[in-house]
């Protein structure tokens, strides 16, 4: 019986190709979209979960209060580990890792090799927590010596062609101090949040920087590996209270969180949290599910419409014994005999589009067909056939062979409301998906076209290190000498996401329990003037005035919330220290425009030895090449050794919106396949009910009806589902998109040209879509219509 099904199915689907091309290709192009959506979100969900000790790798965090407020942070004090490893049984390693601002690139030297290698600071077991692979080295012993460092194979390969025999070999970092290799681990692999080329000791960094392993400073992540066994809320209760213990800090309280959920449910940016990757896994994951059920939809629509060619064979069926459930058991085995066609057309999309998808969402996916896959794969298979062809077959199986053989079926009322339901539905969701579309257009280019505060163009960053530190103004007065160079300074921030900052500042009249965090910019002469920033009030710094070392810069948003009406002269204290207030600067945004602009401050910072100095150059826009090689020639000539790096600010500042920009470039994508797939339904319904109102239309065209007049007929029904549909997606869509905008502090409000530009969108595409089967039908010859069967 199976055999005999699987003929009639595959001699069904042959003999119908229109049918069968319409189905196949709205289900394999519906099939690869879910496919490339779960293969994105399996990645996402990977990261981080690879580790040996999964399961008891955490985070230590810490819970904030201030104005009223509770922030989470994942940044601590570097002590926090060291005393959570004496004081807590439960903990079986601890480790402090450096500030994220210390993840930067470095110079490492062997003979005359200069090269330059991300690198970060970590505690003595941090490979015992972190199951990194070591290929040579111990993970109790790597990180003991503070003169260690321990390597990547292919960082071993640059510096000494090899990765064998290079134990206790000495390595010059950043030319002033000597490291000896201690052990050499398997490059980081790519579903790691943790990226670095080569790590020392947290312990040398606390000796160099003492305000590391200070529990007033914060900065160091510390991360835990807990006891076989151990309740993580129980450790909770007992690590709540560490930091008031051991300091006069009353705000602070330490809790746990699991590592390897930090990266998709949690972001943070130098301590504080600014989203979830979860959101567009979410959304996605959404999208996928409604581009699969519209693809559904369709099979179901064409399979009922088409009901009526094979009522005869149902009928005959039925008369010589055939049961119903047999019948449905045939419908089924088509139903699935077309997915199974459709699932391998979408494996075949899929593998053409993947190097594209991989560029777009910068990821490194590949199409494995492991178990797990081939499991996926049957699970996709077994339920789309089951979801897309359970109504047709319950549909066509019900009708009584009489009614069927005397030819006085008509159509039921429940059939016509249901086929028009799935039409609305349809369109409803590709049109929600064009609207969320332009409305993610239109707040990417309000993020690009917003005036930061500054001209964030043509601004290269240079990492002051070697001969630079410490002098600074020097190597600034040289470049500014070069062609091409119009204004340079320097700073210890980055200008992109919160870098330095502290709650130390107090002026007169400050509530004593108010707790406000300060952005700090440690800056050179001449900052504000390159970074092209405006003065609300008041002056910058300038070597014309003298001691501006006691004086300081605040933004707007700092003198309102000191409430300072006429800050300039005022003087408040950094730490205890006096500054006077020379110059109000007008706002700046230093994060991502998801946050309003925080209170910050400028000092001026004097040259000295601070590795995470950036040199800002303004360069000028045309003959770009040729000032950047003149400034690597000035580098490289002044500063020896030290392999010349740089990159654009304007590149940097992008990066912040990375996850928008790929939101709205694959929300294009989908939201045009959801209306192509819906218009391939529409475009078989549309020739299926010329084909049935053949007849109908024959008899206009002898009592004179024009072909314009039968277009609008055929037209008129399918132009009110669609109506219906934009009804019910306009306000379901604003809502949606109004939630997302939330995100940003600063948004576009929503225009009601969206929808007029999506409603007339829909209505072109549905009726160029139709227009074809209508104008057909329209210009056909009566005389063939009218034709006794």
């Amino acid at each position: 019986m199976f055999k005999t099904n699987l003929k009639i199915a595959w001699r069904n689907l042959i003999k119908d190709k229109q049918f069968t091309f319409l189905n196949v290709l709205g289900l394999s192009a519906g099939l690869a979209c879910a496919l490339l959506i779960f293969l994105w979100v399996n990645d996402e969900m990977s990261f981080d979960k690879f580790f040996a000790n999964n399961d008891r790798l955490y985070e230590v965090m810490e819970h904030r209060t201030g104005n009223g407020q509770t922030a989470i942070s994942d940044e601590s004090s570097g002590m926090v580990s060291e005393i959570l490893a004496q004081q807590i049984p439960e903990v079986y390693y601890a480790s402090p890792l450096a500030p994220p601002f210390w993840f930067q690139k470095y110079t490492l030297s062997v003979g005359d090799k200069n090269i330059k290698a991300n690198g970060q600071y970590a505690g003595k077991d941090y490979f015992n927590i972190f199951s990194f692979k070591l290929i040579d080295g111990n993970s109790n012993d790597v990180l003991k010596n503070k003169s260690s460092i321990v390597i990547s194979d292919e960082l071993a390969d640059k510096l000494f062609g090899t990765t064998q025999n290079i134990i206790g070999k000495p390595i010059r970092f950043q030319q002033d101090t000597t490291f000896f290799v201690s052990g050499v681990f398997e490059k980081t692999p790519y579903h790691s949040s943790q990226q670095f080329d080569f790590v020392l000791s947290f312990d040398y960094l606390g000796d160099v920087q003492h305000w590391v392993k200070t529990w007033g400073n914060l900065g160091p992540h510390n991360f835990v590996l807990l006891k076989k066994g151990t309740d993580a809320d129980a450790v909770n209760k007992k690590i709540a209270g560490v930091v008031r213990a051991n300091s006069e800090d009353t705000s602070r309280t330490l809790f746990l969180t699991k590592f390897s959920n930090i990266y998709a449910e949690n972001s943070f940016d130098h301590g504080q949290q600014t989203g979830s990757r979860l959101v567009y896994v979410k959304l996605f994951s959404l999208i996928a599910v409604f581009i699969l059920v519209i693809a559904c939809i369709n099979f179901m629509n064409l399979s009922t419409a088409k009901a009526s060619r094979r009522m005869k064979e149902i009928g005959i069926k039925k008369v010589v014994g055939a049961e119903r459930k047999q019948l449905i058991f045939q419908f089924l085995s088509e139903s699935m005999l077309l997915t199974l066609f459709a699932t391998v057309f979408a494996i075949i999309i899929t593998l053409l589009l993947l190097p594209s998808f991989n560029q777009i969402t910068g990821k490194q996916i590949s199409l494995h067909f492991n178990a797990s896959m081939i499991i996926t794969l049957v699970i996709v298979i077994v339920f789309t056939g089951l979801f897309a062809g359970s109504y047709p077959a319950l549909y066509l199986s019900k009708f009584n062979p009489l009614v069927i053989l005397k030819g006085k079926l008509s159509t039921s009322f429940a059939e016509v409301v249901s086929r028009k339901g799935l039409v609305i539905f349809q369109f409803t969701l590709s049109s929600i998906l064009i609207i969320a579309v332009l409305i993610i257009y239109q707040q990417i280019q309000f993020i690009q076209n917003t005036n930061p505060g500054y001209n964030k163009e043509n601004i290269l960053r240079i990492d002051s290190e070697g001969k630079i530190q410490g002098t600074e103004e020097t190597f600034i007065a040289e470049l500014k000498k070069v062609p091409g160079v119009v204004n340079a300074s320097f700073t210890f921030n980055n200008m992109v996401g919160r870098n330095f900052g502290n709650s130390g500042i107090s002026w007169d009249g400050k509530d004593p329990n108010s707790d406000v965090y300060f952005e700090g910019f440690g800056v050179g002469y001449d900052f504000i003037e390159t970074m092209g920033m405006q003065m609300q009030s008041g002056r910058s710094f300038s070597k014309m005035y003298g001691a501006d070392s006691s004086r300081i810069i605040l933004n707007e948003a700092a003198a309102n919330v000191m409430h300072l009406k006429d800050p300039v002269g005022k003087t408040i204290h950094l730490f205890d220290y006096p500054l006077q207030i020379i110059g109000v600067v007008k706002d700046f945004h230093f994060e991502s425009l998801h946050t309003a602009v925080k209170p910050s401050y400028m000092i001026l910072q004097r040259e000295g030895n601070n590795p995470w100095f950036k040199i800002m150059t303004r360069i000028r826009s045309d003959h770009q090449q040729q000032t950047i090689a003149a400034i690597q020639h000035l580098y490289e000539t002044y500063n020896p050794g030290f392999p010349f790096t740089f990159n654009f600010l304007d590149e940097a500042y992008q990066k912040q919106y990375d996850s928008e920009v790929r939101v709205s470039v694959l929300s294009k994508y989908f939201a045009a396949l959801a209306i192509i797939i819906s218009c391939l339904g529409l475009f078989g319904l549309a020739a299926f009910t010329a084909q049935k109102r053949r007849k109908e239309i024959g008899i206009r065209k002898v009592i004179g009806a024009s072909v314009s007049n039968i277009t609008a007929m055929l037209s008129k029904d399918f132009l009110v589902l669609i109506f219906f549909s934009l009804i019910i997606a306009f306000p379901v869509s604003w809502l949606l998109m109004n939630s997302w905008l939330q995100s940003f502090a600063y948004r576009i409000n929503i225009s009601p040209f969206v929808f007029i530009i999506t409603g007339i969108s829909v209505i072109v595409i549905t009726l160029i879509t139709i227009s074809f089967q209508s104008i057909k039908a329209a210009i056909a010859n009566p005389v063939k219509s009218l034709r006794t069967e």
